[in-house]
């Protein structure tokens, strides 16, 4: 089944667009599609549409690096697990570093994930965006810039050396997949559709950013895209 891209109007059921045109001057009044929604009508048509999002596949955007060109069209996106990540990353690239480097990233690892709750906000999960502009704002950038996933890269950032050889590591892409039904956290599915929608009636509306995650790994068959980062 295609999935929906959620900031495509065309993706809008007719039934739901026909729900929608008595409700444009509602837009025209807002800047925000959750302020919006808090309008008895437009919050029934917001919970009808989640429902209904719910039990199709929707398009999401993983933002990374990837080792080698063709990689994620024959490997599983995988959940994260903070520790065999952390040990195939030292074992596949280790030779890139210095001893000490490799010191300081295990004590940067120790003192970011244990006993800080990170562990257990990214053990199990796999992100996504929900939007391609999410997917390509600014705050996705670290990112790009950085090899590893969060499990190896976030306490590294900043570290003057060690985040200069991630940053040589593999090339910037946004793999697109299909997020099979009852997939995604319970998050707003709805808002970035009725947001894309906004913008036809409210050119300066503010563009509603939607991330999620999944807890069960992306097979290649619903990798839909990997497209290299190409920034303006």
């Amino acid at each position: 089944m295609k999935p929906i891209r959620l900031d495509d109007v065309e993706a809008m059921p007719a039934a739901f667009l026909a729900r929608l045109k008595p409700l444009e001057h509602l837009f025209r009044q807002h800047e925000y599609i959750d302020s919006l929604t808090q309008d008895p009508l437009a919050g029934r048509l917001q919970y009808d549409l989640e429902d209904y999002l719910r039990t199709q596949p929707v398009r999401g955007y993983h933002c990374t690096r990837e080792p080698m060109p063709g990689y994620f069209s024959n490997h599983d996106l995988r959940l994260t697990d903070i520790a065999s990540h952390q040990a195939e990353f030292l074992a596949q690239w280790g030779h890139l570093f210095t001893d000490s480097e490799k010191e300081d990233m295990r004590r940067a690892w120790s003192s970011y994930f244990v006993g800080t709750g990170q562990e257990r906000a990214r053990n199990g999960m796999l992100w996504f965006c929900l939007t391609e502009c999410s997917a390509r704002a600014n705050g996705t950038r670290v990112f790009f810039d950085h090899f590893g996933g969060e499990a190896v890269f976030m306490p590294l950032k900043n570290h003057p050396t060690i985040a200069l050889k991630l940053g040589l590591i593999g090339t910037p892409v946004v793999v697109e997949a299909r997020l099979q039904p009852g997939t995604t956290a319970p998050l707003r599915l709805a808002l970035p559709l009725l947001s894309a929608y906004h913008r036809t009636v409210r050119p300066d509306a503010h563009v509603w950013e939607a991330e999620t995650n999944i807890r069960r790994p992306v097979p290649p068959a619903d990798v839909l895209a990997v497209s290299r980062l190409v920034r303006a």
